[in-house]
C-alpha cells in the first residue's frame, strides 16, 4: 500500500488501518531517518572513525523499520480478530463460554501488539538519539525527526496498549502490563527531554 493510499485507508469509515497502525508506521519512518544519518555519516571521510559504529545503528535501524513496519498489519488484524470474536455465536452456554474466552484472548493480543511497537519505537529512541549525538552534524535535523517520531509512536502504542488492557479480566496480568506501560512511557518522556534538550532545540 502506497503512503497515499494508507492515509486514505486511515481517514476512512474503517476502523483499521487506526491509531495503532498509524503508531508502528510512525516508528518505521523514525528507524529510516536513523538509518540514513548512519548511511549519510558513512559516505563523509571525515567520520571514517565512527564507520564501525554507523554501520551497528544503520543495521540495528534497518532491523527495527522492518519490525514496525511488519508491525502495520499486525496492528490492524489484532483489532479485526477483536471484532471477529465479538461476531462468534452465543445461542448456547458452550457457545457464549466459548466467545468470551475468543474475545478475552483477542484483547490480549491486541495489548501485545502495540506493547512490541511501543518497545521497538524505545530502541528506535536510542538509535535517534546516537545518530543525532554521534551522526553527521548536517544531519541533525533528520536525527531530531527521528526522536520526535519515535515518541510519538512509542506513547500511541501504550494509549492503544493501554485502552485494550481494560477490557482484560485476568488482573494479575493487568497489573503487570501496567507497570511496564508506565516504565516504558516515564523513560520514552525522558530521553526525549534529555536529547532535545541536548540538541538545544
Amino acid at each position: 500500500m502506497s503512503v497515499e493510499a494508507f492515509t486514505y485507508a486511515a481517514a476512512s469509515r474503517d476502523p483499521v488501518p487506526g491509531g495503532g497502525s498509524v503508531s508502528a508506521l510512525a516508528g518505521g519512518l523514525a528507524a529510516s531517518l536513523a538509518a540514513m544519518v548512519a548511511a549519510l555519516t558513512l559516505k563523509k571521510e571525515a567520520f571514517a572513525d565512527r564507520a564501525p559504529e554507523m554501520h551497528r545503528l544503520h543495521d540495528a535501524a534497518a532491523d527495527l523499520q522492518k519490525e514496525l513496519l511488519d508491525a502495520v498489519d499486525r496492528d490492524a488484524q489484532s483489532y479485526r480478530d477483536v471484532l471477529a470474536a465479538f461476531r462468534l455465536a452465543r445461542s448456547t452456554e458452550e457457545e457464549r463460554r466459548q466467545r468470551a474466552a475468543a474475545i478475552q484472548a483477542a484483547f490480549r493480543h491486541a495489548t501485545e501488539v502495540p506493547l512490541q511497537v511501543a518497545e521497538a519505537a524505545l530502541q528506535v529512541l536510542e538509535l535517534a538519539e546516537t545518530a543525532a549525538r554521534r551522526g553527521n552534524p548536517d544531519m541533525r535535523t533528520d536525527a531530531g525527526v527521528g526522536v520526535l517520531l519515535a515518541r510519538s509512536a512509542a506513547l500511541g502504542a501504550l494509549m492503544n496498549a493501554k485502552i485494550n488492557l481494560g477490557s482484560l479480566k485476568d488482573k494479575e496480568y493487568t497489573v503487570q502490563t501496567e507497570k511496564r506501560i508506565e516504565k516504558i512511557r516515564q523513560t520514552v518522556i525522558r530521553m526525549e527531554s534529555d536529547i532535545l534538550n541536548s540538541m538545544e532545540i
